[in-house]
């Protein structure tokens, strides 16, 4: 038996473009923003997989995590 639970999809991708108005995104454009132009120091790295030179994906479950880890959840 498979866990899947761990597994990675595509699904769990989104354009960094459309998640800053995304509906599992809470946050206004601008925190969002910021927070993408800050990921090197305030965590947020690893939520954001580079595709090129100027497009960017977010990998919505680990960005998720790393908020609640912001917010201490």
């Amino acid at each position: 038996m498979t866990d899947t639970s761990s597994q990675t999809t595509l699904g769990d991708f989104c354009p960094k473009d459309r998640f800053a108005t995304h509906p599992d995104n809470p946050l206004k454009e601008s925190e969002f923003n910021w927070l993408f132009k800050n990921r090197d120091a305030n965590g947020f790295k690893e939520a954001f997989v580079k595709v090129n030179a100027r497009k960017f994906l977010v990998h919505i479950p680990t960005f998720t995590s790393c908020l609640a880890n912001r917010r201490g959840a």
